[in-house]
């Protein structure tokens, strides 16, 4: 496989190095939508072989889907592709199927040596359309599996931030590949996509083989009630490090400004701790630079959440 080898991006691995460790869901947040997840995935016989997670840009669904991809990898995910829009080793939609067919190829026996002979007879694969490397790499290896056990059933593949890749024709393309996969009842692998709503990945996910799993993670979720606690948690981790008295702050209603300019947005209310959590400056004056009652002394505590605003416009 040494041939494939460079058209496989490692870092879309769920932990690859250059995966944010923090990006998961802090302990008891999201409980809801994640029992949804986990049932799902506990359930290798659900008629729902996809789930489709969405929501906006900041609701949290990358730390869901790492939180899922981690707590869940024993034997139930098969492989991981994290696209993210600013890094070129991870936008790239032509890698998508060439990265999961190698982490199905060192998981799978059978599979590797399926995917060795095509790269035999074709060595430019990997430089093929991504049709031909679905069939090549993904579709034929299984095929050619006579033994398709309740195990592969059970195997799930996350793919998380479709609108992140930088081709919207591609995702289009990829999609389509997927749900045309999904409507062979002897295909065995199931998928969780996770994407902001775009129209063009709705109307695609849309026609996915029925029944599909698709949850809105606007309106399954109560966001706020998991921000208040993830602040009230973090700030007291930040008293402790800093040695501030946690009883006396931030306070309540310092608390309550910080879960308001949330807006139900996780990214914000992460940003923030990031921010007052810097182990060389003061958590309270950091904190009165965000709620405005002092001016930043160099960079804005927001320039994080500007460029992510920037590029959703």
């Amino acid at each position: 496989l040494e041939r494939m080898e460079k058209f496989v991006s490692v870092n879309a691995f769920h932990n690859s190095a250059v995966q944010d460790p923090d990006r998961k869901c802090h302990p008891g947040t999201r409980v809801v939508v994640l029992n949804r997840i986990r049932n799902w995935f506990d359930n290798a016989i659900s008629a729902e072989r996809a789930c489709w997670l969405h929501g906006p840009a900041g609701a949290g669904k990358s730390a869901i889907a790492q939180t899922i991809a981690r707590s869940c990898s024993q034997g139930r995910v098969a492989a991981t592709f994290f696209f993210y829009r600013s890094d070129a080793s991870r936008n790239d939609g032509n890698c998508l199927f060439t990265t999961i067919a190698w982490q199905l190829a060192f998981l799978i026996p059978g599979i590797k040596d399926h995917i060795a002979r095509a790269l035999d007879r074709r060595p430019d694969l990997p430089r093929m359309d991504v049709e031909t490397q679905f069939e090549e790499f993904i579709l034929r290896p299984f095929q050619a599996l006579k033994d398709v056990s309740t195990h592969l059933r059970s195997l799930v593949i996350i793919i998380d931030g479709v609108d992140e890749c930088t081709d919207e024709k591609l995702q289009r393309r990829f999609l389509k590949l997927i749900g045309n996969a999904l409507k062979d009842n002897h295909f065995p692998l199931r998928f969780f996509i996770c994407s902001r709503p775009e129209a063009h990945i709705q109307e695609t996910i849309d026609r996915f083989p029925k029944p599909n799993l698709q949850i809105d993670l606007a309106s399954l979720d109560d966001a706020n009630h998991d921000i208040e606690k993830f602040l009230k948690d973090e700030f007291s981790r930040i008293a402790s490090d800093q040695g501030l008295d946690s009883t006396g702050w931030p306070g309540h209603e310092k608390i309550q400004q910080v879960l308001y300019k949330s807006s139900g947005q996780f990214v914000y209310a992460s940003t923030v701790i990031r921010y007052i959590s810097d182990e060389h400056n003061s958590a309270v004056t950091q904190l009165d630079i965000v709620l405005g009652l002092k001016p930043p002394s160099s960079r804005s505590p927001f320039a994080e959440l500007d460029a992510l605003f920037m590029e959703i416009l």
